[in-house]
């Protein structure tokens, strides 16, 4: 299934924007052979959170420049269609941080574009043009993106419970006490796994169970099941390993980006050791004590949004009370982090479905 996710990543890095972007990372996901799957590695789901961010960054400068260019000139019906478009674009960042679902928040962002360039009429001049045709395209770019994220395990899922109707149906209304104890207990596993995404916390436990489960059916059905039924058993093994191994990439990106995060905090710990502004010091402790937080909710197997959110905020208030008199090398430290910190929160919209 990964390998749906890895063709778009690789068209995500061939898109050029109608105008000069920041640089880009130059790392190129590379292939790892598992059974007859490709997959891309870790850094896969790492570029695509990274680019959901400079798509975001792209949009929400590229609603400043529409306002820019048109100045004083704006209608009051353009300015109100500007300020839902700033309002819609704050909702999509919020999603992303708090890492929710941004789907209806993108919605309402494009429509909010869409009535922008509608208001705005065909009487425009080049710059304005040019400015709006660079948020359309950009608005599209994040949009894309963001549906990629949790894409393909969502369709992991989808295809295992299909793949658990199909044998409950092809083993009939009647089988052995037995057989039907062991669907049963197939039948709970997939559900444990499905609360398990749907929820963001680790499914790993609940996957081991439902091939425990499904191996155990087997084994009690025997080999003298239908040539239907035996097709069904292999079908669901694949497909539930497919599960597995992509939900396995996805939790390693997310714990090299905490280990790169702690990493990163405590160098800009150490940078920041001999500031003595206190309200700075109380900063860096409770990012720390954030980031801490984060550690033990991704290495525990539960939900880390909340405490990944948490620590963006606590960033935040660091960096804004460092203010702009900090060396270009702290200044480096502190945007890295928090970007850094965004990157991890859509990573762990990977593992919610």
């Amino acid at each position: 299934m990964m390998r749906r996710m890895f063709g778009s990543l690789l068209a995500t890095a061939r898109k050029s924007s109608s105008r000069p972007r920041a640089a880009q990372c130059g790392v190129r996901p590379r292939l790892e052979q598992l059974g007859e799957r490709a997959l891309p590695n870790a850094s896969a789901l790492q570029h695509l959170g990274s680019d959901i961010r400079r798509d975001l960054a792209d949009v929400q400068s590229d609603i400043q420049s529409v306002k820019t260019a048109l100045g004083t000139n704006a209608s009051a019906t353009v300015t109100a269609d500007l300020t839902a478009l700033t309002t819609a674009a704050g909702k999509v960042s919020a999603d992303l941080k708090a890492g929710t679902s941004a789907t209806a928040d993108l919605t309402a962002l494009s429509n909010a574009q869409a009535t922008l360039t509608t208001d705005l009429g065909t009487n425009l001049s080049a710059q304005v043009k040019h400015k709006v045709n660079d948020l359309t395209h950009d608005l599209k770019d994040l949009t894309k993106d963001v549906s990629q994220v949790n894409k393909d395990l969502g369709a992991d899922l989808k295809t295992v419970q299909t793949d658990l109707q199909t044998l409950t149906t092809d083993i009939g209304a009647n089988p052995s006490a037995t057989v039907k104890a062991d669907l049963t207990a197939v039948t709970t596993a997939a559900g444990k796994v499905a609360a398990d995404l749907a929820a963001g916390t680790s499914a790993t436990a609940d996957l081991t169970a439902l091939a425990n489960a499904q191996a155990t059916l087997t084994t009690d059905l025997g080999s003298s099941v239908s040539q239907t039924v035996a097709k069904d058993l292999r079908t669901l093994k694949h497909d539930a390993q497919d599960l597995s191994q992509d939900l396995s990439q996805v939790n390693r990106t997310v714990n090299q980006s905490v280990t790169h995060i702690q990493a990163d905090a405590k160098a800009l710990t150490t940078a920041l050791a001999s500031n003595t502004n206190a309200t700075v010091m109380a900063d860096v402790t409770a990012l720390n004590a954030a980031l801490a937080k984060v550690a033990v909710d991704v290495s525990g197997g539960v939900s880390a949004a909340a405490d990944v959110s948490a620590a963006i905020t606590a960033e935040a208030k660091l960096s804004a009370d460092l203010g702009t008199n900090v060396t270009s090398g702290i200044q480096h430290q502190v945007t890295g982090l928090a970007n850094d910190l965004l990157d991890l929160a859509i990573e762990l919209g990977g593992l919610k479905v």
